[in-house]
């Protein structure tokens, strides 16, 4: 099932550049938008000491996840007390060399602050060109070989101020219409398509203030390409080639950071209350949308992630809980070291949790319990704020720190 949708979605995007190996792309937010990597010879165990490539400092800092393209680890960042520089990144994956460096001055300035995102989108490629999405609202588009500027917009200029106390953590996706992207916030909000190629508008659906940092998702569907959004109290299915409004279910509680999760004719919905985490139908003709919701599975930060049989959920104190994926029935709980904020990653039958203070927890995937095959542990002094993962090695973002896990 998960290996039809992503064949329908790789032909619904040519414009995606397919150069490189499958297990060497991370292409954006979640990798394809599920989490699963199809990267071979990931590490088991690691330490301080131990399966460690390199490690680099970032001159600024950030909350966004790194991606991958072949040889290219990029990443995004905002520099000065101010959040006054928005900078793009990057590095080589074989020595962590840095490559290119592109950067700008942001269109809004907010003071540096724990509590307000900084560089938290995480940015995405097609494999020529890398497009980054900063809570300033600049929107820039960059050669993937050597970091040369191709266009920019400031959405902030043209739409008005991003406001509200906490920023905006919403990712760009890419359709096969072009480069999606989420601007909930307390002011007016909307769902944008811009042309890859120029940065002009494709289309654009103003929406009510909804503060939210959850990112949109694409899938295909009967060969027809859908955007799938959960934010702040709704979940909407769009069409991705004309922004036409499919379906919504609204009554939703607490939907706010985690993304969806789309696991074949199934929409996955993470909530940080209780009983409010649940499964939707994906398809708009159906009259009945749910078709489970969790007892007390919740999602606090990290998406849902729907792998095999099993659906795994992490709740704001760390606690994994696997659900039936057909059912939502709760089949094990299992708590990690810390909460997460990074979303766990599936690849090759294990499941790997980056919890927050470094320790990285890696279970069997397995239906009828949880079976931790390694624990590592690495010395870090901010949050785990985001993982990808290549061929051998995983790339874990701190906010001023890169780490390639792997055999040098």
């Amino acid at each position: 099932m998960r290996t039809l949708t992503s064949l329908l979605v790789l032909l619904l995007l040519p414009t995606i550049s397919t150069s490189v190996e499958p297990g060497t792309q991370w292409s954006g937010f979640r990798g394809s938008g599920d989490s699963i990597s199809q990267a071979n010879n990931l590490p088991l165990r690691w330490s301080d000491d131990t399966n460690i490539a390199w490690q680099v400092d970032l001159e600024g800092y950030g909350q966004s996840s790194p991606i991958i393209w072949g040889e290219h680890v990029v990443v995004t960042s905002a520099l000065g007390s101010e959040k006054q520089t928005m900078r793009v990144d990057s590095y080589q994956v074989s020595d962590g060399a840095l490559s290119w460096s592109y950067s700008l001055d942001a269109s809004q300035q907010v003071e540096k602050s724990k509590y307000v995102s900084c560089a938290a989108p995480t940015p995405v490629t097609d494999g020529e060109r890398v497009y980054a999405f900063f809570e300033s609202g600049d929107v820039v588009a960059l050669s993937l070989s050597d970091g040369e500027k191709i266009w920019h917009r400031s959405l902030t200029e043209e739409y008005g101020e991003i406001q509200g106390s906490h920023g905006l953590g919403s990712s760009p996706t890419l359709t096969a219409s072009g480069l999606v992207i989420l601007v909930d916030h307390d002011g007016p909000s909307y769902l944008i398509c811009l042309d890859p190629m120029t940065g002009e508008n494709r289309w654009k659906v103003d929406r009510e203030p909804r503060v939210s940092w959850s990112s949109p998702i694409t899938s295909a569907n009967d060969s027809t390409e859908r955007i799938y959004i959960s934010s702040n109290g709704i979940a909407e299915v769009y069409h991705a080639q004309t922004g036409e409004l499919l379906w919504h279910l609204d009554g939703i509680e607490k939907n706010t950071v985690a993304s969806p999760t789309i696991a074949g004719d199934l929409m996955i919905i993470g909530s940080s209350e209780k009983t409010q985490s649940r499964a939707l139908h994906t398809d708009p003709k159906t009259g009945q949308r749910q078709v489970w919701n969790t007892a007390d599975a919740t999602s606090s930060f990290g998406s849902p992630l729907a792998y095999d049989d099993c659906v795994y959920f992490v709740n704001r104190s760390g606690v994994v809980f696997c659900n039936d994926l057909i059912t939502g029935k709760q089949l094990w709980n299992h708590r990690l070291t810390a909460s997460t904020w990074a979303s766990p990653i599936a690849a090759h039958d294990r499941i790997y949790f980056f919890s927050n203070n470094g320790i990285t927890t890696v279970l069997e995937a397995n239906v009828e319990k949880a079976i931790p095959l390694a624990t590592n542990e690495l010395t870090c002094e901010s949050k785990v704020y985001g993982v990808a993962a290549t061929d051998g090695h995983f790339i874990l973002r701190m906010e001023s720190k890169l780490f390639c896990i792997g055999a040098p």
